[in-house]
């Protein structure tokens, strides 16, 4: 029970004689009062030790949180620095790529360029061979067909096909292994243009 006003209008000490109180009950009383104080004091003492203790919690508290608020801020920070740092590598390591990748295109694209030069020049070589070789072989035929015709009439060889010399062949030149299929696809395209 509390020192409240509702204790001590409790407190009732008969008068006696009408002029002394009862000192025993007095005493009591005061007993009682003082008891009451001490254990209101104790009470209180403990109540202040765990506000202090709170306190010192709070302070605790605080003081952590703003140490974490502090490391959050660093590692945020550092993150960030690292993450711009990463960025900046990868952006600058794609640049380099792509220059390489574009660099190596134009390469094999100029190689293969100077690849179909090259074969164009080598097929229209072949093709040249081929017409030399065609009209050679249609003059020597057309030669021996007119000493036939002549020999069946009983007269000689008429002297022009005599005294015409054949064309002396060039040596051929090494020819590249599939010539034979490109010869053959721009014989199917140009018999394909004649058709149409």
């Amino acid at each position: 029970m509390a020192l409240d006003a509702a204790y001590f209008d409790s407190i009732y000490i008969e008068v006696v004689k009408r002029k002394y109180y009862d000192a025993a009950k007095v005493q009591a009383v005061f007993e009682d009062i003082r008891r009451r104080a001490e254990e209101l004091n104790e009470e209180n003492a403990r109540l202040r030790r765990e506000l202090e203790q709170h306190n010192e919690r709070r302070v605790e508290l605080g003081d952590a949180l703003l140490s974490a608020q502090s490391v959050y801020q660093d590692v945020v920070d550092k993150a960030r620095v690292r993450a711009d740092a990463i960025t900046a590598e990868a952006e600058k390591r794609s640049q380099a790529l792509m220059a390489e990748t574009r660099r190596e295109s134009e390469q094999i694209l100029a190689r293969s360029r100077k690849q179909e030069e090259n074969a164009a020049r080598r097929v229209e070589a072949a093709f040249d061979r081929m017409k030399q070789l065609h009209l050679a072989s249609v003059d020597a035929l057309n030669a021996q067909w007119q000493a036939f015709l002549c020999s069946l009439d009983g007269e000689e060889e008429p002297e022009s096909v005599q005294a015409e010399p054949r064309p002396a062949e060039p040596e051929p030149e090494e020819l590249p292994a599939d010539l034979e299929e490109k010869v053959g696809a721009i014989a199917q395209e140009l018999f394909a243009m004649e058709q149409e």
